[in-house]
């Protein structure tokens, strides 16, 4: 109980240096953001988003979350006229291979949360037991944890940022 007690101050202590940055929506999954890059490439690099939910086939209600995502880390910008665009990092995400985007991914991703939170206590632990990890969550998606934990490890482990230890009691940093 100690353990979870003083870990607890420390995640308080880490999300009260971040706690104004943009929150990852707990059903954006990296395919859907790589898939909708993919997309604007192939449709010019600049593409009216009203016509995107058909071309990619998801949800009406998950388009914009996709789109919030992309901004945040700065594959794209919305115009004025509300269109999108590729950035020249999106650019580069989008012509580069496996590795190069991985590594791309991991440069950037700390720009929105949890993953700032959940880096830097990796950053100096190394590795945290599950419960820790579940607190992370929890302090930014309190009403739908499960379904988020399930996406934070999803980017984690595209990314090679962090990985759960084959007996899933903890998190390590890669």
């Amino acid at each position: 109980m100690f353990l979870l007690k003083e870990t607890f101050i420390g995640v308080s202590e880490e999300l009260s240096h971040s706690e104004h940055a943009y929150v990852l929506p707990p059903v954006v999954q990296p395919d859907h953001v790589l898939g909708f890059l993919e997309v604007i490439n192939n449709l010019t690099g600049t593409v009216d988003p009203m016509y995107l939910g058909d071309i990619l086939g998801e949800k009406i209600d998950l388009l914009p979350h996709v789109i919030d995502v992309a901004s945040h880390l700065g594959l794209i910008e919305v115009l004025e006229n509300g269109n999108v665009r590729l950035t020249q990092l999106g650019k580069e995400i989008v012509d580069g291979d496996v590795q190069r985007v991985k590594e791309r991914m991991r440069k950037i991703i700390d720009k929105i949360e949890p993953f700032r939170t959940i880096i830097k206590v990796l950053r100096r632990k190394k590795r945290i037991i599950v419960e820790e990890f579940m607190e992370i969550a929890e302090r930014f998606y309190p009403y739908n944890t499960t379904e988020a934990v399930k996406t934070i490890l999803e980017w984690g482990a595209f990314a090679e940022l962090f990985r759960m230890s084959p007996d899933d009691e903890y998190v390590f940093i890669t």
